[in-house]
């Protein structure tokens, strides 16, 4: 019996500073909902960005360490142009939005400029 009180009053406990943390939020935030929920959107779309520019750059230095171990500076050439073109998709669609108009155009955009025209799937991207 005494352990089930100590587990209530604890319970009871955590949901009372739960109710005055979230009253003491609402009353001093000093932005308002749709204000944060912008600025948080904006951070989360600069850390992918930065993320999907790491990637890319890393790929980059890769393949340039393994022509260097293989002594063949055209190896992996088809691969060193899938990988630009998929970093081209990602810094689209972050910088747009996923559902942003004009999204699947710029994608399309950066398919077409990094050469054949096909998706990193190997599809074409349907007109």
């Amino acid at each position: 019996m005494g352990a089930a009180k100590r587990i209530l009053k604890f319970g009871g406990g955590g949901l009372l500073g739960g109710a005055v943390g979230t009253a003491v939020a609402i009353l001093w935030a000093p932005q308002s909902g749709d204000e944060l929920k912008g600025r948080l959107t904006d951070l989360v779309r600069r850390a992918r960005l930065a993320g999907a520019e790491a990637q890319a750059a890393k790929e980059d230095e890769l393949i340039a360490k393994f022509r260097g171990e293989v002594s063949d500076p055209e190896a992996l050439r088809d691969e060193e142009a899938k990988v630009r073109v998929e970093a081209a998709q990602a810094v689209a669609a972050i910088g747009l939005g996923l559902n942003a108009p004009g999204a699947l155009a710029a994608q399309e955009t950066a398919l077409r400029a990094g050469g054949d025209g096909a998706s990193a799937s190997g599809e074409r991207p349907s007109a």
